[in-house]
């Protein structure tokens, strides 16, 4: 289960704590999101996909995975995993026009730059993770002045992945058709609660019917509708878990507007109705 450690929408930055072995019976879907993602892995293996690339993650490893690129974290097998994420909105990294022009933007706007990974007996990986930690430490206190100190953290945080995404060999430019599809996904997070055909996601990446199935096939690994109840899925999830809303106003608020059809695809997904979800406390099925 995942522990929010420290949110705020005015401060773009979020630290989560994970246990990935809690989601032996549901994996996450692969995902884009407009923030920055730091990983470290306190313990276990994971198995880490960014872009086109799949790898696993060791205890003592850290992963960046740049905004707006494909990815999802899944169990290695069986084994138990315990992990940080520390979520950085862009905005937040723009705030000195010098340094982002000089050095942020080329790394994160680099669309061929989807992640970059650092072995845990690196004295790189062992420097992001310290200052992870105090990071989380300064969020979890929140001293007076506490902005300013987390603005110089996060900088030294992003001189130390400089210093090795501009020695790492580049890769070519994205796909036309990657782009596409992020399009077609951001169309789905912003309308995922209205009622959706096919040709409206298609329409949102200018592409016929079936080229939209082929490009979902292809960087998703899922059929555009079946990405879709994925992606609706869980945010019910979240729903069941903050909120006290029904489970017919749940699943309204989701995009399913018959509450028979969603509790037969959460059965299917997770093993159990999203009553008896609410009502276990969370532990099962597990969540992303």
């Amino acid at each position: 289960m995942d522990t929010i450690i420290f949110q705020n929408e005015s401060l773009p930055v979020q630290v989560e704590l994970e246990n990935v072995a809690l989601r032996k019976m549901h994996s996450e879907i692969l995902h884009l999101h407009d923030n920055v993602e730091i990983i470290v892995i306190n313990s276990g293996t994971v198995i880490c996909s960014a872009g086109e690339d799949n790898f696993e993650l060791r205890a003592g490893d850290v992963c960046l995975i740049n905004h707006k690129q494909m990815h999802r974290i899944c169990a290695n097998g069986e084994a138990r995993c315990a992990y940080k994420v520390l979520n950085v909105g862009v905005s937040l990294l723009m705030q000195n026009p010098l340094i982002y022009q000089k050095y942020l933007k080329p790394m994160i706007e680099d669309n061929s730059f989807s992640h970059i990974s650092f072995d845990g007996n690196s004295g790189a990986a062992a420097k992001i993770a310290e200052l992870i930690t105090d990071i989380e430490e300064l969020l979890h206190t929140l001293p007076s002045g506490y902005e300013l100190r987390l603005i110089a953290l996060l900088h030294l945080l992003f001189h130390e992945i400089y210093l090795t995404y501009v020695n790492e060999p580049k890769k070519p430019p994205m796909e036309n058709n990657a782009f596409i599809q992020q399009k077609m996904i951001e169309y789905i997070y912003n309308h995922f609660n209205e009622e959706i055909i096919l040709d409206d996601i298609a329409h949102a990446g200018n592409v016929s019917r079936s080229q939209c199935a082929k490009i979902f096939k292809k960087y998703a690994h899922l059929s555009p509708m079946n990405f879709l109840n994925k992606h609706r899925l869980e945010i019910s999830l979240h729903l069941l878990r903050s909120t006290t809303n029904s489970v017919s106003e749940i699943a309204q608020s989701c995009g399913f507007f018959d509450q028979s059809y969603f509790n037969r695809l959460f059965l299917r997904e997770y093993g159990c109705t999203p009553l008896a979800y609410r009502k276990s406390g969370w532990n099962t099925p597990s969540i992303s």
